[in-house]
């Protein structure tokens, strides 16, 4: 989701009482116009709502983060019980051999027996023979001992993988639930700030809300012409065919609606799109917007081609608080899953807390978990997050 996004959706909570009280103090005195003191409640609505929203764009980037950490523990934890099973049967094996093992020793005599039956023979030929014979199911009966603490320390070392890997596996759901809660609260904040403006408070930032957008994208045109001249001497590459692809996907997923936590394919949060619209390509990507500004090398503003990965964070000089990606359409515009409430859809690039972009495929990209879905634990929900 977008900064301007995150503001144009949660701008108002502080208006709740202003809206019931019907006052609003600017500079310390009641205003004499209702037209002017119902702006100025819509643009603290909209300030509000931006500040909510951008909440929750942050929790549900960590919740897509500590998701994807679950898929990989319970993986790991599946694996951890298969290497526990073929310990088991290691052992069994084991086990059976060691008795067999100790049957024919028991047979014979033990081992006092079979130098008893060596040294009888006829012939320092057939002793020797003999003596290289028992010390070869001697050696054998050691290798045996052998394997077997080796199959011992080799089960309770999965064992102990296993317990580790279940522990961890059930943190990360509880955190899991815990971060969903937080979104869902924070999109009901959200909701309920918006149901205490009255409808003109509402129409009216609406209204300042398109206005800030056409401002903000009018602004990135410009820049990204003054960049683009500033690059002129340098080659323009053309997007790529994996690039190319996965544009293409992205432009088919027009209309679906935006869901946090949702990769696909019937809705999309803002990097679940990005990482559809690659995986269709044929190019896994990390899971988060935050993984994927590492999916690949980073573009200069003048250099942008379609296909690249544009990204937002609260800091523009930490990409640790990045919290919104798109992808580049080309020509100033971009296809971007936004908010809860809207849809995928082309927009106007702007860059308000733009942070860079990556352009991938031309590095090596990290897996994402094996597991996309949503866990059926976390709570269904109606705003909010990138």
């Amino acid at each position: 989701m977008t900064v301007s996004h995150v503001r144009r959706t949660a701008a108002g909570l502080l208006l709740g009482g202003l809206v019931a009280s019907g006052t609003l103090l600017v500079g310390g005195a009641a205003t004499a116009s209702p037209l002017g003191d119902a702006k100025a409640r819509a643009a603290a609505l909209r300030q509000q709502v931006d500040a909510l929203q951008q909440q929750a764009e942050i929790a549900t980037e960590r919740y897509d983060e500590t998701y994807a950490a679950l898929g990989r523990a319970v993986n790991a934890h599946i694996e951890a019980q298969r290497s526990l099973d073929a310990a088991k049967d290691a052992s069994v094996a084991t086990d059976d051999q060691r008795a067999r093992r100790a049957r024919a020793l028991y047979i014979s005599g033990g081992t006092a027996s079979l130098y008893a039956s060596v040294l009888s023979a006829g012939s320092i030929s057939d002793v020797q023979t003999g003596l290289s014979q028992v010390k070869m199911v001697l050696q054998g009966d050691t290798r045996a001992v052998d394997a077997a603490n080796r199959t011992v320390a080799s089960l309770a070392a999965a064992n102990r993988r296993l317990a580790a890997t279940e522990e961890l596996a059930n943190r990360l759901q509880k955190q899991v639930t815990d971060q969903a809660q937080q979104v869902n609260d924070l999109l009901a904040r959200t909701n309920a700030l918006l149901a205490s403006a009255d409808a003109r408070v509402r129409a009216i930032a609406d209204q300042q809300r398109r206005a800030a957008e056409a401002a903000a994208a009018a602004r990135a045109a410009a820049e990204l012409a003054t960049a683009r001249l500033d690059v002129g001497s340098l080659p323009n590459v053309p997007a790529s065919p994996l690039a190319q692809a996965a544009l293409v996907f992205a432009q088919t997923q027009l209309g679906k609606p935006y869901v946090w936590g949702a990769t696909g394919p019937d809705s999309y949060d803002c990097s679940g799109l990005t990482g559809a619209a690659y995986a269709a390509a044929g190019l896994t990507l990390p899971r988060t917007s935050r993984e994927q500004w590492y999916a690949g090398p980073h573009v200069d503003l003048g250099q942008l081609e379609p296909g690249d990965l544009l990204f937002w964070a609260t800091d523009v000089n930490d990409p640790s608080t990045i919290h919104h990606v798109a992808l580049y359409a080309g020509n100033g515009l971009m296809v971007a899953a936004p908010h809860t409430g809207d849809v995928v859809r082309v927009q106007p690039v702007y860059l308000d807390g733009y942070i860079g972009a990556v352009r991938p495929g031309l590095a090596s990209a990290t897996s994402t978990p094996t597991s996309t879905s949503p866990p059926p634990s976390s709570p269904a929900v109606t705003a909010g997050g990138g």
